[in-house]
């Protein structure tokens, strides 16, 4: 499947484009988020049917394996800029998780990339 691009409107009105993150790039978080889940699985195969203690665990086993929120930001945000001149600094926390779900693939909205 292509990778998408998509352009943001942020609060101040600056306009970035993102592109979503390529296989390569997520490999590494989500190869930690895959064997935190394995360790969980005693709560179940449905993590909608765990409790809210079981989700607070799991969050924090993603934290300390450096899989969390955080750590996907940090790791797919700045390299999935389009726009020359990105600050992530500049961004809201609202603004960076919706460029994060975007970036990770979240979401179907996007274009796919004109082929140079």
């Amino acid at each position: 499947m292509p990778i998408k691009k998509k352009e943001f409107e942020l609060d101040d009105g600056t306009k970035l484009w993102f592109r979503q993150a390529s296989g390569m790039e997520r490999l590494k978080i989500e190869k930690v988020q895959a064997k935190v889940f394995r360790e969980c699985r005693h709560y179940g195969p449905d993590p909608l049917q765990w409790s809210e203690e079981q989700h607070l665990e799991f969050a924090e086993k993603l934290d300390e394996n450096g899989a969390a929120i955080e750590d996907q930001i940090l790791h797919w945000v700045p390299p999935a800029c389009l726009t020359e001149g990105f600050d992530i600094n500049k961004l809201t926390n609202i603004e960076l998780r919706e460029i994060l779900s975007f970036v990770r693939g979240d979401e179907d909205e996007g274009s796919v990339p004109l082929e140079d």
